[in-house]
């Protein structure tokens, strides 16, 4: 009985060790917690027919977390193929190797930009990482060639807030220690990541604006204003800074629509009036803009420059002269503002000639005369040379334009040529006569 029972035993595990040799044990997968999309379709009908099925079926298993049979089906396809590329990038990224992953799907982008598959294995990455900048790149990627992709849309949005808001901080932080020019940095980076973003742009506004850098702070007052068309604080510092600008015929526009968001503003309405007052002036003909084209300018050029470049300082006549050859000129009122207060001549048949070339003398004169009453009425203009030091040979000393001629000189306002000549019977280019007109400006201010 004893050996009966014995070999019952014998039997028993003889029977499951056989079952057990005959079984097939399934290894448990477990799938990718990463986002996995698949790609194209027609970027997929690139491939041949062979590559597409190994690759599906590498794809599959990869979904399944089958990474050994993943590998062994993308293996099959060349490594200069951006889905072999593709796949093993996935494969190491389940991996966790990351380095390897980044580089796997850097090289399949390399081969084919429209494998947004790949840009997503990039995304997860920098996610994981939190290098925020370079996952915003690539998410701003996936949504330029499927601008409603599903995975990137929410992240991006989010990401590009997050981002504009840091960069905003860290300038508002330079802006405080008054390093303007590093508060400068953070406030474009964070219109990188939000455009639209109206602090960033008022405060850039703001701060070309305090470096007299009308044309950049315009710029982003444009903006702004074509986002907040309403805001009356807005539109007012857009329009001061287009009027320091010297655009005082868009600055005119610009207030009378802040007059209409703001009709019982008693200082815009002084603001818009003196604007017309001066645009009555500075509003030129088109004529005036062919001056620094001319070789020779002529006596109603001449005027015309004096009368806009120095409209600050000259009055308008209350009495006008007697003209009777100006009638037809498009510098008629230049003529008439600069004639009443004898900065240029009327002859005795009351004539003004104005089409008349000015010769380098006739233009020493009036610019001698246009001196003597600025400072008449209190301007400071000082010489830079003594007007006694000065000699000029080719203008006698008892001529009557010899002092303006010296004068000219001391104040560098126009130069000798070489043996000390005035050269006084050449004549003048509209570029030069501007040019004296502007260091004269300068030397009032």
């Amino acid at each position: 009985m004893k050996g009966i029972k014995l070999s019952t035993v014998v039997i028993f595990i003889l029977l499951i060790l056989l079952l057990s040799s005959c079984a097939t044990f399934q290894p448990t997968y477990v799938p990718p917690s990463f986002y996995l999309e698949n790609p194209q379709p027609v970027v997929l009908a690139q491939l041949s027919l062979n590559e597409r099925l190994a690759f599906e079926e590498g794809w599959n298993s990869l979904k399944q977390g089958n990474i050994e049979k993943a590998r062994k089906e993308f293996s099959k396809l060349s490594r200069e193929n951006p889905f072999f590329n593709l796949g093993e990038g996935y494969c190491r990224l389940y991996e966790q190797q990351l380095s390897e992953a980044e580089a796997f799907f850097l090289r399949a982008v390399e081969l084919n930009p429209e494998l947004i598959s790949a840009r997503i294995g990039l995304a997860t990455i920098y996610e994981q990482t939190g290098d925020e900048e370079r996952l915003f790149i690539q998410l701003r990627e996936i949504l330029k060639k499927s601008p409603d992709q599903s995975w990137a849309r929410p992240r991006y949005d989010e990401i590009k807030t997050n981002l504009a808001r840091s960069h905003l901080k860290k300038a508002q932080e330079e802006l405080e220690l008054n390093r303007k020019e590093q508060a400068k940095e953070e406030l474009l980076k964070a219109l990188f990541y939000s455009p639209d973003s109206v602090e960033a742009h008022l405060q850039l506004a703001r701060i070309y604006r305090s470096e007299k850098k009308y044309d950049q702070a315009i710029n982003h007052y444009q903006v702004i204003y074509n986002l907040k068309p309403q805001d009356k604080q807005i539109l007012r510092e857009y329009a001061e800074t287009v009027e320091a600008n010297d655009d005082l015929s868009q600055a005119l526009g610009m207030y009378e629509k802040l007059e209409q968001l703001d009709p019982g503003n008693k200082q815009v309405k002084e603001k818009i009036e003196f604007l017309r007052n001066r645009l009555g002036i500075i509003e030129l003909p088109s004529m005036f803009h062919e001056i620094p084209k001319s070789q020779a300018i002529t006596r109603q050029d001449l005027a015309a420059i004096l009368a806009v470049k120095f409209n600050n300082f000259l009055p308008q006549p209350s009495s006008p002269p007697v003209i009777i050859d100006i009638s037809t000129s498009w510098a008629a009122k230049f003529i008439i503002q600069v004639a009443s207060i004898s900065l240029m001549d009327i002859y005795d048949n009351h004539t003004f000639e104005p089409n008349r070339p000015v010769t380098r003398v006739e233009l020493a004169d009036t610019f001698y005369r246009l001196i003597n009453y600025l400072q008449r009425k209190g301007k400071r203009i000082i010489p830079t040379i003594p007007p006694d030091r000065i000699q000029i040979n080719d203008i006698p000393a008892d001529n009557p334009y010899y002092l303006p001629a010296v004068n000219m000189i001391a104040y560098q306002l126009m130069e000798l040529s070489s043996q000390r000549r005035f050269l006084p019977d050449l004549p003048v280019s509209g570029i030069e006569a501007l040019r004296i007109a502007d260091i004269l400006l300068n030397l009032i201010k």
